[in-house]
């Protein structure tokens, strides 16, 4: 179940757009702030914001079973 499971969150990954997976990336796996990624990436901290609600939005629309695309 597991691997099931780590096979669906790379395959949702995947799917998502360069933007996307780099913002979830920088949030969840390097731990960064909001400011924090706003300023690696240039955009400003309310883009940042927003685009992040978007990726899990889209990330969780995914890992739904049955879930195509989002």
């Amino acid at each position: 179940a597991l691997f099931a499971a780590v096979g669906g969150v790379t395959r949702a990954m995947q799917a998502l757009k360069p933007r996307e997976r780099e913002l979830l990336w920088l949030a969840y796996v390097e731990g960064m702030s909001h400011a924090e990624i706003a300023e690696s990436t240039g955009l400003g901290a309310m883009s940042v914001r927003l685009l992040l609600f978007r990726a899990r939005r889209r990330a969780a629309a995914l890992l739904r079973p049955g879930e195509e695309k989002a």
